[in-house]
């Protein structure tokens, strides 16, 4: 086998990062694309939004259930295994979901993209890690960033002429290949990737900390839907804890756990899990947010609403490798803190254009919410990977991107929630304001890591 760092080649771990960009880049531009064409899909699927809504949601229920289960398999199989079984997995799904009949066969089809994803990000994010030095897996971070956004941000430019033009089935026309031709990149450029140590799966664990998952995520659904005091929504509500305490219970009496649940006492696991999943939610709810402000309070059409929303993409990806490359020069901490600020500032400037007529306010939220995000994340990441044994990168980012996604689906249902039915200026400041308390708690959690990619390191 390849030494993990691969010293004897080291072009090979950015035509690995170049590589592995495909599946990212598809995953987050179809995202956007059929977020904005809902209307039009459920029209010619017969039927509503609210139902078809599933089809945004349903592969980020993958992801959240997935992703740590299929980073331990990787550590225990082998992480190019799952990677290209991931890849071969979302490929087929992305072309499925064109041929969709039905709203049900549509859902089913995204799920299945979501599952794909799930055995492919965390495994893809291990074998990336792996192939860099430590004093430039930040720098990595930052560019791949850089690629998995700004993907997504000319998927929504141009998806709208894209749909208009072809219908919405061209989406997935277009994208299929892009995966296809990532996946035989993979097959080709990826190296084979040790086996971990053999030992049993945690399969309670897994079904445990599955079943926490999808009851937190349809609770946070049916709570948008029917409202949080509808008994099927409280009923739901209640099993979350039970479901949390059953997982952890079962994960201090396994002798071999998915998750050693003494990572999160480790500050530097710890605090970017805390970080993240804070910023996320802040920054996705104000994402959501943002174009239902625009159209109540300063009288813009959906499409002219939806074009803004672009800032916030391009200030991602452009901030990216600027947040790889501090990491690497002020350390993790000093990054985090950074970028965690940034989204609390933009959460502030958000709020303050609800109330006041300077829609010039809502454009700085969204240029600051990108750059936060884009600054703190490679350092988010190398603090994760930094703080596990390498042989359980699989798990540890996998289990970083679940609890990542639980922030966000919360923080998008909480702030849309606390805006209510009013749509007012002062309803919509009221969310904001509570989206910067919940941003503001991510700063503690950035405060509690401690630096270690600084660059004392080089």
């Amino acid at each position: 086998m390849h030494d993990p760092v691969h010293r004897d080649d080291p072009s090979y771990a950015w035509r690995l990062l170049i590589t592995l960009l495909a599946g990212q880049v598809v995953f987050g531009s179809t995202m956007t694309i059929i977020g904005a064409s809902l209307s039009d899909i459920a029209e010619d699927l017969g039927t509503t939004n609210a139902t078809l809504s599933w089809a945004v949601t349903a592969p980020f229920l993958g992801l959240a259930a997935g992703t740590t289960i299929f980073g331990t398999l990787g550590d225990l199989w082998g992480h190019r295994r799952m990677l290209i079984l991931g890849l071969t997995v979302f490929t087929a799904a992305t072309g499925v979901c064109g041929l969709a009949w039905d709203a049900f066969s549509f859902i089913a089809f995204r799920a299945l993209v979501g599952l794909g994803g799930a055995m492919m990000i965390p495994n893809g994010m291990a074998i990336m890690m792996a192939a860099f030095p430590v004093n430039q897996r930040a720098r990595a971070m930052g560019w791949f960033q850089f690629g998995a956004v700004g993907g997504p941000a000319i998927g929504l430019v141009t998806g709208g002429a894209l749909v208009d033009a072809l219908g919405w089935r061209a989406i997935f026309a277009v994208y299929t290949p892009v995966t296809a031709i990532g996946l035989l990149a993979s097959v080709l450029v990826v190296r084979p990737t040790r086996k971990g140590e053999a030992k049993p799966v945690d399969i309670a664990g897994a079904i445990s900390l599955v079943a926490t998952v999808v009851v937190l995520m349809v609770a946070l659904d049916r709570g948008a839907t029917l409202g949080f005091d509808h008994p099927v929504a409280l009923a739901l509500l209640v099993l979350v804890p039970m479901a949390i305490g059953a997982f952890v219970a079962i994960e201090q009496r396994t002798a071999h756990p998915m998750i050693p649940l003494e990572w999160f006492r480790r500050r530097n696991y710890a605090g970017p899990v805390v970080a993240s999943a804070t910023a996320n939610a802040a920054y996705m709810g104000g994402f959501i947010l943002a174009p239902q402000l625009l159209q109540e309070r300063y009288g813009y059409t959906l499409t002219a609403a939806t074009v803004f929303l672009v800032i916030r993409l391009i200030s991602y990806s452009i901030s990216s490798p600027v947040g790889g490359r501090l990491t690497a020069v002020q350390g993790e901490r000093w990054t985090s803190c950074l970028g965690s600020v940034l989204v609390v500032l933009a959460m502030v400037s958000f709020a303050a254009g609800s109330l006041a007529d300077a829609v010039v306010l809502v454009v700085l939220g969204l240029a600051l919410a990108g750059g936060g995000l884009g600054v703190a994340g490679p350092a988010y990441q190398v603090s994760v990977v930094g703080a596990v044994p390498m042989a359980n990168l699989g798990a540890a980012t996998g289990m970083f991107q679940t609890l990542t996604s639980l922030g966000t689906a919360a923080g998008i249902q909480v702030l849309v929630l606390a805006v209510g039915d009013e749509a007012t200026g002062a309803a919509f400041a009221n969310a904001f304001w509570l989206g910067a308390a919940v941003a503001a708690v991510g700063v503690f959690g950035a405060l509690a890591i401690s630096s270690t990619n600084s660059a004392s390191m080089k």
